[in-house]
């Protein structure tokens, strides 16, 4: 069994850089320090490198530690390794272009670089840090073009480089089972996948499976889109819409290779009174803002999705890829496989199997629209979300012939309806209906009650019921009642790496939540909790920020009416165009500067908000917070308890929740 080696590298300094390499082993513990400049630690270094018993587990390692080890290892100097470094900052350099530019050898080891493996596009590892409360997010204390002087700053700089790995050892284990599936899959199909996102996994094994190359694809000026035969409604409303968007021409963006979506989808879609809203993600609805119901015995609340609903929409839409050749055939045959072999797994029990192969599945559509992919389809993705988007219209309409249904919500694959209990079997032959003609399965989520802010926020508390599963053929499926629980999006969602959800006064959501499952007060939710990251926020801050002691009056206007201006704004600030004498001007003073993230807790103390270093302007949601970069032992005796109540009402109102 292999053990695994958190690393990272630092690069400091200006007139004089160092170059530092630390690696832990995470199964012992055992701590390495490697310095570029002292004798023999670079050759020690390498033969670490070349142990075949170690696995190398970094973040962003394959495009910044990795080259500049390489070049480290092949003898360059630190000032050669920060000009490598400057490179890869400056011009975004891939690994291959850095090992192309600087003639650089590529080092062959075992390497997982986790920086893809979350769901989050984009983000550093400080934002990781946040979300999982790290305790403590503070940047290195000096910049990284600081010269380091003293034997303590170089033990600074190992202390930094040592929270860093601890951090990213902390996301090895969150990552650990997507890792693990990955690696499954690798073994299934020959690729290595460790480090790869969903939507990599999945342009990695369609492309050696279908024998698909980057030279084969193909961008069109425009697509066409026909409905597919098993869109079938009487609705007038629907009809209408078809036809306008059969007979559009819809034109590619060259910039990204997604269709543009034209004016006439732009607009809500009325149907029987409710409001809907097409687009590149799916459908949905407009008219469910602040909406809050309750199940009785004189009403219903089902959810009702279809399953894997772009996969199947993929392989029943009738449309091929145009990769060239049979490869379009060859595309949609392996994912068709892949599909099957993970409804067998699930059916079976397998869940590893299903999971990993679900990965595939599910980070397929958005590859599609995108032209850098091997296998993008622009023609395909259309097909793809237009199709499930009339289904959802033409099911939602056959629904509400039934006297008194109505459609509450529509989200992307699934639609809640709401319904007299007596209704219910014309519901479930309704969805009957459609799942046969269009071969889509159906699957029901009963709710007791639901509060939505938006189509995007809410939350929906199950009921002890028992919901059907409506497959397309065959004989309805009775799943038994199960305990009450909480599903919950957006505002109300919880926080996490896997959710890619920062957190932001966590504990206002589980109050909201707790109120509309047990009938808890928020007040004793709030109260109750001694858990202090419950109560921060995270949030990125470009550039850097600070949060003033104190606050001060400056009143340093000149010029004339219309044009005052003040001596320590940039030549891009527009002048007050006010006749009279502006106010004088409230300006921040102390406090020490931080790096780009920033984590608060709401206090009762009187502080300046938290401002942008560089502009003086407030970070959003900080004015009333404290800045908490480094977590307390204790609950905070400053904390503001009353605002956290209040901000979780007002979160419960934005939902429809009338607590009165």
């Amino acid at each position: 069994m292999k053990q695994h080696v958190i690393f990272d590298t630092e690069l400091i300094g200006t007139k004089q850089p160092h170059f530092l390499i630390k690696a832990k082993i995470h199964e012992t513990g055992e701590m390495f320090t490697f310095w570029h400049h002292k004798k023999g630690h670079t050759a020690k270094f390498e033969r670490m490198l070349q142990r075949d018993d170690l696995v190398w587990v970094g973040f962003n390692s394959e495009n910044f530690d990795r080259p500049l080890i390489a070049a480290a290892i092949a003898g360059y100097d630190e000032h050669d390794l920060k000009m490598i470094a400057q490179a890869i900052i400056d011009e975004e350099l891939r690994s291959w272009q850095t090992y192309r530019e600087f003639k650089l050898d590529f080092i062959e080891y075992d390497h997982i670089d986790l920086k893809e493996i979350p769901p989050g596009v984009m983000l550093s590892l400080k934002v990781y840090e946040g979300r999982m409360h790290a305790p403590s997010i503070e940047d290195m204390p000096f910049h990284h073009t600081h010269d380091l002087i003293s034997p303590k700053e170089f033990k600074i700089v190992e202390s930094y480089c040592e929270n860093d790995i601890t951090e990213t050892e902390r996301l090895f284990l969150t990552v650990r089972k997507e890792i693990d599936l990955r690696v499954q899959l690798g073994e299934q199909y020959g690729v290595d996948l460790r480090s790869k996102s969903d939507a990599q996994c999945v342009e990695a094994v369609l492309k050696k499976v279908c024998s698909i190359g980057n030279q084969d694809k193909i961008v069109p000026r425009h697509v066409e889109y026909r409905a597919p035969d098993f869109i079938q409604t009487d609705s007038k409303v629907i009809n209408t819409l078809i036809d306008q968007i059969e007979d559009h021409l819809f034109k590619i963006n060259h910039a990204n290779g997604s269709p543009e979506f034209p004016e006439f989808l732009t607009e809500p879609i009325t149907l029987n009174g409710g409001l809907y809203q097409f687009g590149i993600g799916g459908l949905h609805s407009k008219h469910d803002t602040r909406y809050y119901e309750q199940a009785s015995d004189k009403l219903w609340i089902s959810d009702v999705d279809a399953a894997s609903y772009y996969p199947n929409i993929m392989m029943r839409a009738g449309l091929l890829p145009n990769l060239g050749g049979n490869k379009g055939e060859k595309f949609l045959q392996a994912y068709q496989e892949i599909y099957e072999a993970r409804i067998k797994a699930k059916r079976s029990g397998d869940k590893r199997t299903a999971n990993t192969l679900k990965i595939l599945l599910n980070g397929t559509f958005g590859k599609l629209g995108s032209i850098y992919c091997a296998f993008y389809a622009p023609e395909l993705m259309l097909a793809v979300t237009l199709t499930g988007q009339l289904n959802l219209l033409c099911l939602i309409w056959e629904l509400e012939k039934i006297k008194g249904v109505y459609i509450a919500s529509a989200n992307t694959d699934g639609i809640m309806i709401c319904y007299p209990p007596s209704k219910r079997s014309q519901v479930i032959k309704a969805i009957q209906a459609n799942a046969k003609r269009t071969g889509f399965e159906y699957e029901e989520t009963p709710y007791q009650r639901v509060a939505m802010r938006d189509v995007n926020s809410y939350v929906a508390i199950t009921a002890e019921r028992e919901s059907v599963i409506v497959p397309p053929k065959g004989k309805v499926t009775i799943v038994p009642p199960s305990a009450p629980s909480a599903k919950r999006k957006g505002a109300y969602a919880k926080a996490g790496v896997m959710e890619n959800v920062s957190p932001t006064f966590q504990i206002c959501a589980e109050a909201c939540v707790e109120y509309l499952l047990h009938g808890r007060s928020v007040k004793d939710t709030v109260l109750s909790c001694d858990d202090i990251r419950q109560f921060v926020s995270v949030r990125n801050v470009t550039g850097g920020g600070v949060q003033h002691t104190h606050e001060v009056e400056v009143d340093d206007w000149i010029g004339e009416p219309r044009n005052w201006r003040r001596p320590r704004w940039a030549d891009d600030k527009k002048s007050e165009t006010r006749v009279s004498r502006p106010k004088p001007v409230l300006e921040g003073r102390g406090g020490v500067p931080f790096g780009r993230i920033a984590r608060w807790y709401m206090t009762t103390r009187k502080l300046p908000p938290i401002t942008y270093v560089k502009s003086g302007n407030k970070v959003p949601g900080t004015e009333g917070g404290i800045l908490c970069l480094k977590l307390p032992d204790k609950m905070p005796k400053d904390l503001n308890y009353d605002w956290y109540i209040n901000k979780a009402k007002e979160m419960l109102a934005d939902a429809g929740v009338n607590l009165t």
